[in-house]
């Protein structure tokens, strides 16, 4: 199996500009994202960020859940996955460190909040050590399918994705009720003993809900300042490390300064929580990553003039 191509590093004192242009570049231009793209009718060369269009199948604003399915003869399904495994779109193994300043839970569906809470209960247990841990959602309201699925887990009522983050950070964490209740004008916060959070911040693209780069910024608002020098840890699992990572990098590593790492949990070795992704979906990732990436390279060549 190929080796996956590597996230873009970002180091304590802040990313190098150069080198994170060059990276994406790389990434660009790698013979997988090529042979990928021709694929699917393109060639090399092909504006990217206009090409992966074709792999939108969530209609632009549908959530995750309602991407659209296609039934792709086995052997070029075989083909494309590998093509798509080879672009790292799920990180490394786990953490490189034992330490870090800020860990960072990412939230989303149900069972992904589940699992990424679930994953980091592991590493704290494992030894892992942080002074702050924030679990990040939006004021999302939940569908009927996430509340069958909610009762089917024997969870209680939860109306939004930051109280299911609460939820899953009271059952994994053994966490009692929090010691602080804040909302208001689109925020929404919850902590204990000051050291551990969940926040929900505002969108900035109502009526959208927010997205991943909406709730990291209002974390380093609203929770905790990252400082200079610091190690920070985002959670999350396959196939979204790549482009959370990139927005991460892009929002908290270049303008505060702080070492960005993200690590996810593969949906194989934890099934409790994880699904069999559908191409389709994998190929979403494949377009989220492309435009994070071409946010941080547009971010990076501009720091580096």
């Amino acid at each position: 199996m190929i080796e996956p191509f590597a996230l873009p590093p970002c180091e304590p004192g802040g990313p190098d500009p150069a080198a994170l242009v060059d990276s994406v570049k790389a990434w660009a231009a790698c013979d997988a994202m090529v042979e990928l793209v021709v694929c699917f009718g393109g060639a090399a060369g092909d504006d990217l960020v206009e090409f992966c269009k074709v792999w939108d199948f969530r209609g632009g604003t549908k959530e995750r859940f309602d991407t659209a399915r296609i039934d792709y003869e086995p052997e070029r399904d075989r083909h494309i996955r590998g093509l798509i495994h080879a672009l790292g779109l799920g990180g490394g193994d786990g953490p490189r460190h034992r330490e870090y300043d800020h860990v960072l839970v990412l939230g989303g569906g149900i069972r992904v909040a589940l699992g990424r809470s679930d994953y980091t209960s592991r590493l704290l247990a494992g030894g892992l050590k942080t002074a702050t841990l924030t679990g990040l959602g939006s004021l999302r309201w939940r569908d009927d399918r996430e509340f069958r699925e909610g009762a089917r887990l024997g969870l209680g009522p939860v109306d939004t994705e930051a109280d299911m983050m609460a939820e899953a950070f009271g059952k994994f964490l053994g966490l009692g009720e929090p010691s602080t209740r804040l909302a208001g004008a689109g925020w929404w916060h919850r902590s204990w003993d000051g050291d551990v959070h969940v926040l929900a911040a505002p969108s900035t693209r109502p009526p959208l809900r927010a997205n991943t780069a909406d709730t990291l910024v209002g974390w380093a608002q609203r929770v905790v300042t990252p400082k200079a020098g610091e190690r920070l840890l985002l959670v999350t699992n396959s196939p979204y490390v790549r482009h959370q990572h990139c927005d991460a990098i892009r929002l908290l590593g270049a303008r505060y300064g702080v070492g960005v790492e993200t690590v996810g949990f593969d949906d194989a070795a934890m099934t409790e929580w994880g699904r069999p992704l559908s191409t389709t979906e994998l190929l979403q990732e494949v377009r989220s990553s492309i435009l994070a990436m071409r946010n941080l390279h547009d971010s990076a060549a501009t720091t580096s003039r």
